[in-house]
Formats: C-alpha cells, sequence, structure tokens
C-alpha cells in the first residue's frame, strides 16, 4: 500500500527526517527580528500550546459536545521501531486546559483519529488492536460507549462496516450514520457512508466521484445534519503543496462537499487561509458549527530565511510547536461557510 497523507503516514512508516521547507505557520508564531506578516484574512491559531499542542506529535481531535473534553492522538518518533499512537485526553478548567492523560481505553495499541458522537455518549477510533473476527494486521473502527464518569470496553464495530482492508477514519451524524474511510472496496482510500437500520448498519455507500477520487481520502468529518463534509485527501491537483517544498510526495489538503438536493457538490479545497504546504488531516467542528479544527505539520522555516538563523533561535523552535510534527489549530468555520458556499 502506497504511503499516503499525514495521518496514514503516521500508521504505515516512522518520522520522516529528511529537512522539508514549509511557509510560517501563522500570524502568531514566534518571528526572527525586524520580520513582520500582514495578515489580511485570520490565521489558523494554534490550540492551547504547550499544553495539547507540543514540540512531540499531536493529531485528530474531537470535542465533547460541551466542549469541555478534547481527545486526541499522541504518537511517538520512530525510524528503527515499531511506533505506539495513544488517544489522550484533557479538560478545560477554569478557562485552562488540564495536563493530558491517556484515555483509559488506550495506551497498549495503535489507537488514532477519535471521533465522538454528537449526543456525546460514544467514542469511535481507529485501532490495529486484534479481535476473534479479524484475520489480517490491518485497522478497524473500534467504540466505546459513555458509562457513569467513563467508558465501557472497546467493541469492534465488525462487518459490513469494518473490512479486509484498512478503516482510517470516521465521524457520526445525528441519525447514527457513519461516515469513514476504507481501501475495502477498491484498494484505494475511499469515503462511504453506512446507515443505521433498526440498529445494524447497513451495506456501506461509496460518496461517489464529487466526493472520491483516483487520490487517497480520508479523515471525514460530517456535519451532524449531514448538509456538509469536511476531509483530508492527499495529491489532488489543486492542492496547495502540489509535490511539497523540497521533498517529492504530495502532502494532504482539507476539503469540503455541500450536500444539496440529495447529492454532494463537487469537492473545495478550503485554500490557502487554513492549506499549507505542510500536511492538513483531521478536520472537526465544535457543536455550535462555529470553530473549525484541525492538524498541520506547518513550521517556521522557508528557505532562503529572510533573517539568518541563530543556534539558539533554531534550538528554541525546534523544540517547540510549529516544529514540523503534527499540532492542533483552530479557525473560524462560520468564515470558511460565508466564503465556500
Amino acid at each position: 500500500m502506497q504511503i499516503i497523507h499525514s495521518s496514514v503516514n503516521r500508521v504505515f512508516s516512522g518520522a520522516l527526517l529528511s529537512i522539508m521547507v514549509f511557509y510560517p505557520w501563522n500570524a502568531k508564531s514566534e518571528l526572527p527580528p525586524g520580520k513582520k506578516i500582514d495578515w489580511k484574512e485570520p490565521a489558523p491559531v494554534l490550540f492551547s500550546p504547550q499544553i495539547v499542542s507540543t514540540e512531540d506529535d499531536e493529531f485528530g481531535p474531537t470535542f465533547t459536545p460541551d466542549g469541555t473534553t478534547i481527545y486526541f492522538t499522541k504518537r511517538n518518533a520512530s525510524t528503527i521501531s515499531s511506533n505506539v499512537m495513544v488517544i489522550c485526553y484533557s479538560t478545560l478548567k477554569n478557562g485552562n486546559w488540564t495536563t493530558p492523560q491517556i484515555a483509559p481505553f488506550s495506551g497498549k495499541y495503535k489507537d488514532f483519529n477519535p471521533s465522538i458522537s454528537p449526543d456525546g455518549t460514544t467514542l469511535f477510533f481507529i485501532s490495529d488492536r486484534k479481535s476473534p473476527t479479524k484475520t489480517k494486521n490491518d485497522t478497524d473502527i473500534w467504540m466505546v460507549k459513555k458509562s457513569g464518569s467513563g467508558w465501557t470496553d472497546p467493541v469492534n464495530l465488525g462487518a459490513p462496516v469494518n473490512s479486509a482492508g484498512w478503516e482510517l477514519g470516521c465521524s457520526v451524524a445525528n441519525d447514527g450514520t457513519i461516515y469513514f474511510s476504507s481501501t475495502g472496496k477498491t484498494g484505494n482510500l475511499d469515503l462511504y457512508r453506512s446507515r443505521i437500520l433498526n440498529g445494524k448498519y447497513q451495506e456501506p455507500e461509496n460518496l461517489g466521484d464529487s466526493v472520491n477520487s483516483e487520490f487517497a481520502e480520508t479523515d471525514p468529518f460530517i456535519a451532524p445534519d449531514q448538509s456538509y463534509l469536511l476531509f483530508s485527501s492527499q495529491g489532488r491537483p489543486d492542492a496547495i503543496c502540489g509535490k511539497g517544498a523540497s521533498a517529492d510526495y504530495a502532502r494532504s489538503d482539507l476539503y469540503i462537499s455541500f450536500r444539496k438536493d440529495g447529492k454532494w457538490t463537487r469537492a473545495k479545497n478550503l485554500g490557502a487561509v487554513v492549506n499549507s504546504p505542510a500536511d492538513e488531516s483531521g478536520p472537526t467542528v465544535s457543536k455550535d458549527g462555529s470553530t473549525l479544527y484541525f492538524t498541520s505539520e506547518r513550521n517556521f522555516i522557508e528557505l532562503p530565511m529572510k533573517v539568518k538563523l541563530t543556534y539558539s533561535y533554531l534550538e528554541q523552535h525546534l523544540h517547540g510547536t510549529a516544529n514540523g510534527l503534527g499540532d492542533i489549530y483552530e479557525f473560524p468555520m462560520t468564515e470558511l461557510l460565508k466564503n465556500l458556499q
């Protein structure tokens, strides 16, 4: 299977250690003396710097409906041994996010891309853990149910949603319809949906060529009323990054498709106000629909540097956020919808 966009790279490969060139990450970043950026549009803002977003690799956020708990994935870097991905959470207390903890159902396997149902009763996630129905070392969709102040033991969603291929992201609408990414039907990562009838998931439906393409589509977020779909795709001709910066592989961008008259509109790139020459992935939207959260690997480097680097500046930024590993950002969703519909 080919190496594809950021969250999938994290599953199939170790850290990419080659030097890559990205644009400055946003107007809030620290800049060398004398360098200024005059933004004419709002820029993505780093979410909870040094607590949730750190010098480590974080991706795939999701929030409880009240917005007071975030679940996300943290991954270790490794090129010589298997890596681990764990689902962590942080809660908002007195206006501050608490030090993250590993979720009680995670910590032993590759668990990633959590997604909480609109009513907050179910958390779905992707994992390579074993189950009685699994015969291959792929990844499936699992779920835990709210139980008091905690969660039940994880349960594999099973067929027909999970397949003999790889499932790599999911999101659930108000009526229980699950949207997910899978290689099971075609070998290519496409987006599907499965409706619930009498408590059982039905045969998945491919979302069609207005959404899917010859490239990889994954990380879906479905609006609770199914009015729009956000997702990430790698390698499309309209990508902000194209072939990337200095390394010859395609990065992923975020896209949106609207549901109109029962059909999906042609997917649109969210544009350079959100996307960058680095990987963007893992979109999710707050319960009130006002804020987009997503993952980006953008960093502080541009070549040639307009101000010559000093060693202290380089060390500070290599060991801080926006260093090329995944961070979580936020952006006004209402602004995007106004410009894209």
